[in-house]
């Protein structure tokens, strides 16, 4: 799993340097055609991240439940311009989650999961598999993320 958690702070980061190089207003832009923005994604992948991994295994999140109501699976931003506190939690959360994730997981407190069903329908049976499934859940957003950073900026960024 080691390799596993190397690519995943990869994506991580690649995530925080896009979040980086926005203005607040940026991250809250819906350019048409799009139903959500970036700071919606990016928060997004943080809350799948936890609800994959820790709630289906009956354990507490390292969330607020107001971040998992904000950017839960089925949510649509509200529109508001973030704060410079939202973004700082937001590019803290992108990377202690991962820690904490490896570290949780090295410490063996996923006992047990929770069967679930992903909205492509690939079954989740253990912690192993929502790990690797999130991966590739996160690539997806990235994708999204780069299609609206060419939206808003004409890809000058």
């Amino acid at each position: 799993m080691k390799e596993v958690f190397t690519l995943y702070r990869k994506l991580r980061e690649r995530q925080l340097k896009l979040l980086n190089s926005f203005t607040p207003e940026e991250l809250a832009i819906i350019p048409a055609g799009f139903k959500n923005n970036i700071l919606w994604n990016l928060a997004h992948c943080v809350v799948t991240q936890q609800n994959y991994c820790y709630t289906n295994s009956d354990l507490p999140t390292y969330l607020t439940p107001e971040f998992v109501e904000r950017y839960r699976k089925g949510t649509i931003p509200d529109g508001h311009i973030p704060t410079s506190a939202e973004i700082e939690e937001l590019k803290e959360l992108l990377i202690s989650t991962v820690n904490w994730l490896e570290t949780d997981y090295q410490k063996g407190i996923f006992k047990h999961y929770n069967h679930y069903v992903t909205g492509i329908e690939y079954e989740l049976n253990t912690i192993e598999e929502a790990i690797y499934f999130n991966i590739s859940h996160e690539g997806v957003h990235l994708g999204s993320v780069l299609a609206l950073k060419c939206a808003i900026t004409g890809s000058k960024k």
